[in-house]
């Protein structure tokens, strides 16, 4: 799929997401300049499209301006109906505390899960979520990918081991799909280096035969 298809069936322009939020576009630029809102996933300047994930890439697809995630209008929803000044701590509170309820179900010490989150908040801000999570709208979402993705890649050393003794081939493959669910497709500037390719695409047909 060439990267422009990706990005129309994915993302949406700059102009298109204030659009979406209901807010001006020199609204949006003041959120993104306080921070408050998760930056755009993908820019391109004609010549190369750049993400916080995986820094430039060039590219033979004239493609320009930046592309952001339509689920992550809820963020900017959240920051704009805020009180003038508090844009960002309305939405760090809003996110941290639904990433702190849905890492419940997965880590028991309280220290853990708030360096967990510490740990997902500048991928937040930077755009990344938008590259890799199927539904970056929400904190159970970002957590449920994270989690699976962690999960996989401590089962199978990274992808490189199809056999892996703690579970059965069966309960890898639902793994895998779980895991493919959560997360983003990655687009074709990526995919090479992507999860995507190492922990699903790669890794599915391995163990499918074993």
């Amino acid at each position: 799929m060439p990267l422009h298809d990706y990005l129309q069936k994915h993302f949406v322009d700059k102009p298109t997401f204030a659009s979406l939020t209901g807010i001006s576009p020199e609204r949006l630029d003041r959120l993104l300049a306080d921070e408050a809102i998760p930056h755009a996933t993908y820019i391109c300047d004609g010549n190369s499209v750049r993400s916080a994930a995986f820094g430039v890439t060039d590219i033979r697809e004239p493609l320009t301006g930046e592309y952001f995630r339509p689920e992550c209008v809820r963020w900017a929803k959240i920051a704009d109906q805020a009180a003038p000044g508090s844009e960002r701590a309305t939405v760090l509170a809003e996110l941290t505390g639904e990433l702190h309820r849905a890492l419940q179900n997965h880590i028991e010490d309280s220290a853990a899960i708030d360096a967990e989150i510490q740990r997902y908040l500048p991928h937040f801000w930077n755009g990344t979520f938008g590259l890799c999570v199927a539904d970056p709208s929400s904190g159970v979402g970002i957590v449920n990918k994270e989690m699976l993705q962690e999960k996989l890649t401590a089962l199978t050393a990274n992808g490189s081991d199809a056999c892996p003794a703690d579970i059965s081939p069966k309960d890898l493959l639902q793994l895998i799909d779980d895991y493919a669910d959560s997360a983003m497709p990655f687009s074709p500037a990526e995919y090479e280096r992507s999860s995507r390719k190492r922990l699903v695409d790669d890794l599915r047909p391995t163990v499918a035969k074993a």
